[in-house]
């Protein structure tokens, strides 16, 4: 989120800076934090911390989701979202 501000700047995308730092740090291993880079890079949605962890959660996963949040119903993109009021 710090870069999408222009609070820092990093020489490279986001998800490949992650990376890039994952594998030095990890050597072989598994990369993480991918669904909090996929929440802090959501674009066009000014939602909270938490919904946007909800938001790239559900969509990681493929999941539906079930919510009342008109912000999140309101999205545009390929995640499938009910409305929990009807």
């Amino acid at each position: 989120m710090l870069a999408g501000r222009g609070r820092i700047a990093l020489d490279l995308p986001v998800t490949e800076w992650r990376l890039r730092v994952n594998r030095a740090r990890h050597p072989g291993g598994t990369p993480h934090g991918d669904i909090a880079i996929a929440a802090a890079t959501l674009a066009d949605f000014r939602a909270d911390p938490a919904d946007r962890l909800i938001v790239a959660t559900a969509m990681a996963i493929d999941a539906s989701l079930v919510t009342a949040d008109d912000r999140i119903l309101g999205r545009r993109g390929t995640l499938a979202c009910h409305d929990a009021r009807r």
